[in-house]
């Protein structure tokens, strides 16, 4: 077994002790990649003021007024999120791939996709595969949800009885679209494997990367649950800290899980030594 209790404690003691030689560089590195992703943030933000408002709406065009605002602004949000955000999640993912492989690391790599059509167009093309990749487990879970609905709404809970089976009935449906979401978001996830495919292999197909992302995986998918549930903690103090730790997790998590994604392939899960000036 290539991933163990052990084992998820080897890659994330790696991960810390690669942030540990370039600590303030990893720092600098994800602030540079989070200010446009939290500046394109806002244009969500502005598309979503009318619902504030929602409840006192006293008429019908003033409804579809809101969700025509917040469809507006979602569809810009997704524009420039495509255009934009790709290339520096994918340069990010690059500068995590070189820190954890003892490479030569800079902050210049987040931007490496906008020097090169090639790249860019990548990182264009990457985004569109695992997104549509992607949903079809988003059906799977809007359609287990929606179906659920039905028999939800069939219980009256006018009396004790229907109040009882509702209940009953509302703590199942919520486990079960929780337990679906999560292993969704876990089928989900393993697509991230294909930035590190596509990094060392810039001439693959992005269909064939995500793909092969998916085999890798196989007989795997309890265990990537795991690694990020194990980051669970560190996340909720992010949530807690206002994003401000998360400076630390996220290039934490990332390069844990080129560590990690490195043995699935047959790598060494060993850290390269870092490169000297000379060479």
């Amino acid at each position: 077994m290539i991933y163990n209790a052990q084992a998820r404690k080897d890659y994330k003691a790696q991960a810390r002790a690669d942030i540990r030689k370039k600590f303030w560089p990893t720092i600098g590195a994800v602030i540079l990649a989070s200010i446009p992703l939290a500046l394109m943030s806002i244009i969500m933000s502005i598309g979503t003021e009318g619902f504030y408002t929602l409840g006192d709406a006293s008429s019908l065009d003033a409804i579809l007024s809101v969700y025509g605002k917040f469809a507006q602004y979602s569809l810009l949000y997704l524009v420039i999120y495509f255009f934009i955000g790709s290339p520096i999640t994918f340069g990010a993912k690059h500068y995590y791939v070189a820190r954890a492989r003892g490479e030569n690391s800079t902050v210049g790599l987040i931007f490496q996709p906008f020097t090169s059509g090639k790249s860019y167009l990548t990182s264009l093309k990457l985004s569109l595969s695992i997104s549509i990749r992607s949903l079809g487990w988003l059906v799977i879970v809007c359609a287990i949800a929606l179906v659920g609905l039905l028999p939800l709404f069939a219980f009256s809970p006018a009396d004790n009885v229907g109040s009882g089976a509702f209940f009953l009935f509302f703590i199942i449906y919520f486990v079960v679209v929780c337990v679906v979401s999560v292993w969704a978001s876990v089928k989900m996830r393993r697509y991230d494997g294909a930035y590190i495919c596509l990094i060392d292999t810039p001439d693959a197909s992005v269909w064939q990367a995500t793909g092969a992302c998916a085999k890798i995986f196989k007989n795997h998918n309890w265990e990537l649950m795991v690694f990020d549930l194990s980051f669970l903690l560190w996340n909720c103090l992010t949530a807690i800290t206002f994003g401000v730790v998360g400076l630390y997790v996220i290039p934490y998590q990332e390069i844990a899980f080129v560590h990690y994604f490195d043995a699935l392939c047959g790598r060494t899960p060993e850290p390269a030594e870092e490169p000297s000036l000379s060479e």
